[in-house]
């Protein structure tokens, strides 16, 4: 039994770090994804701008 707390403790905090991981990368995905809806958005006027240039 007292070997089961350290590793319990241990388990415990690799998950959460790995929470966070997960959690800051998707979080960096709905960012990477909002930049490029974005971005497609605001290209086809900058090609209307360069087509009546």
């Amino acid at each position: 039994m007292t070997f089961s707390t350290p590793i319990l403790a241990s388990a415990f905090v690799l998950a959460a770090a790995a929470l966070l991981a997960l959690r800051s990368a998707a979080f960096a995905a709905a960012r990477r994804s909002m930049v490029t809806v974005r971005s497609n958005q605001r290209r086809p006027a900058g090609n209307r701008s360069k087509t009546s240039d």
